[in-house]
């Protein structure tokens, strides 16, 4: 029984709420669905890595740095009687999660009813707040509209919003089909959370990973930048968390989405579910396809 048949089986006898499963290689892809359902999921936080993703490929242009201040890029979307100490809060700050502020900025976009609670302005909401830790170095503060930012900024370099850029310079490079991706009220992707997705389109997403930036050819990333986002070993980097030995690192979201990432294999996995079995994957599959 190979790798993926023993994915299939174990989530089979182990993941009543699972949806779909998928495995992508240069040579090839296969799927399983345990489900009829939608053929795009929302991904949840693993929007976030694919986020950073176009951080990746405006600093390969050289239009951007992931040191570079938040203040910097869109200081106009700053409220009156901001805190001063946004203004040297650095993107990798923000993709790490430790912009310095407090726990109250965590906006769970997924869940709040942002009308009733007065935060339809994501932006002004949380640069509002103050800054009560040193950024970069404080507490790892997980906070959906960090990533909102993040697609500010590539909104204000590019012109585009975070959807339209990475269509164009990503999504179709993959030949995703059939995603979507959720608007705030002033029409800015919300970067944190949201994007649905099919799991060969994930599968595709995952496997560029795996393959330093390239897909068919075509580059989108560089390795120097993946190296970067996905992290140290065993901590979370810009919407990845690296293995704690090196040799694969995934992106998920909440009820166990997850795409695991394996560079030496050149092969990327998607499961995608209500309720996932992620710790047994770890412990009875992950094994496999490291050896």
């Amino acid at each position: 029984m190979t790798e993926w048949n023993k994915l299939v089986s174990l989530l089979e006898d182990n993941a009543p709420g699972a949806y779909m499963a998928a495995e992508m290689t240069e040579n090839g892809y296969a799927e399983h669905q345990f489900r009829m359902g939608a053929g795009a999921h929302n991904t949840y936080s693993l929007s976030k890595s694919v986020t950073s993703c176009a951080v990746g490929i405006l600093e390969a242009e050289g239009k951007l740095k992931d040191t570079d201040t938040l203040y910097s890029h869109i200081s106009g979307y700053f409220p009156q009687g901001y805190d001063k100490k946004w203004e040297s809060v650095r993107l990798c700050d923000i993709m790490r999660h430790r912009t310095g502020v407090g726990p109250e900025a965590n906006v769970d976009i997924d869940v709040m009813d942002f009308w009733a609670d007065g935060h339809d302005d994501f932006a002004s909401y949380v640069l509002g707040l103050p800054i009560v830790h040193e950024p970069g170095q404080g507490p790892f503060v997980y906070c959906d509209t960090n990533y909102y930012l993040i697609g500010l900024v590539v909104e204000k370099i590019s012109g585009m919003t975070l959807a339209e850029f990475l269509q164009q310079r990503m999504f179709n490079v993959l030949r995703w089909r059939g995603h979507a991706w959720g608007s705030c009220p002033k029409n800015h992707t919300l970067g944190g959370t949201g994007l649905f997705a099919t799991a060969r389109d994930l599968c595709a997403y995952g496997l560029m990973l795996a393959c330093g930036g390239e897909f068919e050819g075509r580059r989108i990333l560089t390795p120097e930048w993946i190296e970067k986002a996905r992290g140290e070993r065993g901590q979370y980097g810009y919407g990845f968390t690296n293995s704690s030995t090196g040799r694969y690192f995934i992106t998920g979201g909440a009820y166990g989405q997850c795409v695991y990432i394996f560079p030496e294999k050149r092969l990327s996995l998607c499961v995608l579910g209500h309720d996932m079995p992620l710790d047994l994957i770890r412990k009875e599959i992950i094994p496999l396809y490291l050896d």
